[in-house]
């Protein structure tokens, strides 16, 4: 048989293709790694990014800035200024937030600022000038007054109760302030000025409805620089922008909010000008598609003239101090998590408690004691079934046997026992291949000194196994932390501090869960989701500090 003599360029050759097989094989390693890496690195910085940071739009029905000195109608000149009491961690409001505050429709400042205080009322008499025409502008236009309103004679008292009443909210007349105002209070600025339109411009035609404008628009609007409010989503209909005089108060406030300082004192250009509130609402009435200005009180319930809700981008921090260690509230809505994160460390704790025993046993049974046959091979083959179950049965079954079969009911208990049987298949598994990867010589040695087998197992190849054997606990820990379906069932979603096995308990994933499904709060779940990625990320990190040290311990050994 004769042999085929390969020339010196069918090997150069061969040894291009094996080169280019070589850097093609990399080159698919290094992308899929890197797309693996990418798409980690986007969701976890999109989660604590939106974990720390609140960025919302908002519709309301005043523009987006507000003023601590404020009109609250056009035929009055007097300005009023609302204050707090400074524990009250809030930005602005608007004039409706002041009618409901004021009406006992928010009774809660949680409504407003996300903290669980009570609110608590304080306004002046109809003897104050500032009193009566509070009263003439909000009180008597609605039906009933909060209950716990507190009639205070004059505005040095009025400050006082503020300041010493947690909750506290009063108002003021703008110019005592300047010569009353101290450190004690908090003045909130307050948003006043709404668009009005009439109705023409609020009604369906074709298909389209003028939901909403951006203040960016509001301010084109009035530069002219938007003409039609097809423009800004309605139908198609010449936009006509009304002014009040460039010498009116109400016309100063707008531009400064709106417009800009320069402007103030300017007339618009194409604008129509009025003199009255009633002057205005005609017109609009008798001039589709014409836009106005005026104070909230002056406008709020008219059937002659729609207001336009004016959407307001919020940046805000989201995952604050108080967010962690104030107790939550009124269904998770208000208040922290500090309950829900400690109920979480509980959890985890008595899982690793519950889990750690029972998984290493078994696994240096089936690996020291067992003898390897079909018995064996059955068990291993129903540990890995395990482990891929979904974890909804496993709630389920834990629903039924340890909460209505043992009687544990829904409680701390029965969650963590049902978690502690979900983790267990990977415990087991983990752990049993660490035993396996201990070099028999560290056994034989250690029987030739005369130790017997249980000494062997617990003295040396335990803790030669132990890296492993941590490596499957923390696996199975993280699985614990971040399960929901199986502690839904069997944990219960009480949000208060567990004061015993079988108090019912919300822990982060079902509290992000709640969130969600009940709509309560997106901004609230992403940072939610930041701390128990956090703690996730925590256990991870000292976990592998502490195999680390281990191995490095054994190596010098």
């Amino acid at each position: 048989m004769e042999s085929k003599i390969i020339s010196k360029d069918e090997v150069a050759a061969n040894t291009q293709k094996s080169v280019r097989a070589e850097k093609i094989a990399k080159a698919t390693l290094y992308a899929s790694a890197g797309i693996t890496i990418a798409i980690l690195v986007v969701i976890i910085t999109y989660i604590v990014v939106r974990g720390f940071v609140s960025v919302t739009t908002n519709e309301y029905p005043v523009i987006a800035k507000g003023q601590e000195q404020v009109r609250l109608t056009f035929d009055d000149e007097r300005r009023i200024s609302f204050v707090v009491h400074r524990g009250i961690r809030v930005v602005d409001l608007t004039i409706q937030d002041i009618y409901d505050l004021y009406s006992g429709e928010t009774e809660n400042w949680g409504f407003i600022t996300q903290q669980d205080v009570d609110v608590q009322v304080f306004a002046l008499g109809s003897a104050n000038a500032a009193g009566r025409l509070f009263q003439r502008t909000i009180i008597e236009d609605l039906e009933e007054t909060a209950e716990s309103t507190v009639q205070v004679a004059d505005e040095a008292d009025l400050l006082e109760r503020v300041a010493r009443t947690p909750g506290a909210i009063g108002f003021v007349d703008a110019d005592i302030l300047e010569r009353l105002h101290t450190k004690s209070v908090k003045v909130a600025k307050v948003r006043t000025l709404p668009l009005v339109v009439g109705k023409e411009v609020m009604a369906i035609k074709n298909n389209r409805k003028l939901r909403f404008i951006k203040t960016s628009e509001m301010t084109k609007i009035f530069r002219g620089r938007i003409t039609n409010w097809k423009q800004v989503g309605g139908y198609d209909l010449p936009i006509r922008p009304v002014q009040f005089s460039p010498k009116s108060e109400v016309y100063a406030d707008f531009t400064r909010l709106i417009l800009g300082k320069e402007d103030i004192g300017k007339s618009l250009v194409g604008a129509h000008t009025v003199h009255s509130n009633a002057e205005l609402a005609r017109y609009l009435q008798d001039n589709p598609g014409a836009v106005g200005f005026g104070y909230y009180p002056d406008f709020y319930g008219s059937e002659e003239v729609d207001i336009v809700p004016i959407e307001r981008t919020e940046v805000r921090a989201n995952l604050t101090l108080p967010f962690l260690y104030e107790a939550p509230k009124r269904a998770g809505r208000v208040g922290g998590i500090s309950t829900i994160i400690l109920n979480t460390l509980i959890m985890i704790v008595l899982t690793v408690l519950f889990a750690t025993p029972i998984g290493v046993g078994a696994a240096i049974y089936l690996t020291e004691y067992a003898r390897q046959g079909p018995i064996i091979r059955v068990i291993r083959f129903a540990t890995e079934t395990l482990a891929g179950i979904p974890s909804i049965i496993f709630g389920l079954f834990g629903f039924i046997f340890f909460a209505d079969f043992l009687d544990l009911g829904i409680g701390l208990i029965s969650g963590t026992l049902t978690v502690t049987m979900m983790i267990l298949p990977t415990l087991v598994r983990a752990s049993e291949e660490s035993i396996k990867s201990v070099p028999d010589p560290y056994r034989e040695g250690s029987l030739a000194l005369g130790a017997t087998k249980w000494q062997t197992i617990t003295g040396v190849v335990v803790p030669a196994a132990s890296p492993g054997i941590l490596t499957g606990i923390i696996l199975g820990v993280g699985r614990a932390v971040g399960e929901t379906a199986a502690v839904l069932f069997t944990l219960g979603s009480n949000y208060r501090l567990v004061d015993s096995l079988t108090s019912s308990a919300r822990v982060l994933s079902i509290h992000l869960y709640m969130l969600v499904k009940e709509g309560l709060s997106f901004e609230r779940a992403f940072a939610t989701a930041t701390i128990l990625m956090i703690i996730v990320l925590a256990v991870n990190f000292s976990t592998a500090h502490l195999v680390g040290r281990m191995n490095r311990m054994g190596e010098n050994v």
